[in-house]
């Protein structure tokens, strides 16, 4: 078994953890794991089409309970890629575990999300405050040619 180190940041700030601490719990029965996987071009209209994806699983998965949040981080998560990658394609993922949601989107680049601080007049530069504003947790995962960025909310 190898074990992979990961940016997780939780309401307490950000911590290094390893994979164990940030899988998928297995305890939840397959019968309330929902998975759902979409590649789409790293364009900022690609937010529209996530937002559209996350509304149709949560609501085959009778969750509308998540879906605002859901929609405004998926939203950010792929902005985000679109606007400071560099990327050509990206993939949102989203994944249902009992009441817990996580929506990921991997990029081709390494550079890590920060969270600005901005002022209120600031037009832009607020993606992962809102995000960690919303989110139980959310992080940064490894992953080949690039990186998942996730958030986990419900």
């Amino acid at each position: 078994m190898t074990t992979r180190m990961t940016l997780l940041r939780t309401k307490h700030g950000p911590t290094q953890a390893d994979t164990a601490l940030v899988a998928t719990a297995l305890d939840v029965p397959a019968m309330q794991r929902r998975r759902c996987m979409r590649h789409m071009p790293c364009a900022p209209e690609s937010a529209r089409s996530a937002r559209h994806l996350v509304q149709e699983k949560l609501t085959d998965w009778g969750r509308l309970d998540l879906l605002e949040d859901a929609r405004l981080i998926v939203s950010e998560l792929v902005g985000n890629a679109a606007r400071h990658t560099g990327c050509t394609r990206l993939c949102v993922a989203l994944g249902l575990d009992g009441d817990r949601l996580r929506l990921a989107v991997r990029d081709s680049s390494r550079t890590l999300p920060a969270v600005i601080k901005t002022g209120v007049t600031e037009t832009s530069g607020r993606g992962m405050g809102l995000v960690d504003s919303i989110a139980n947790r959310w992080g940064v995962d490894e992953a080949p040619f690039g990186k998942w960025v996730w958030a986990e909310i419900g």
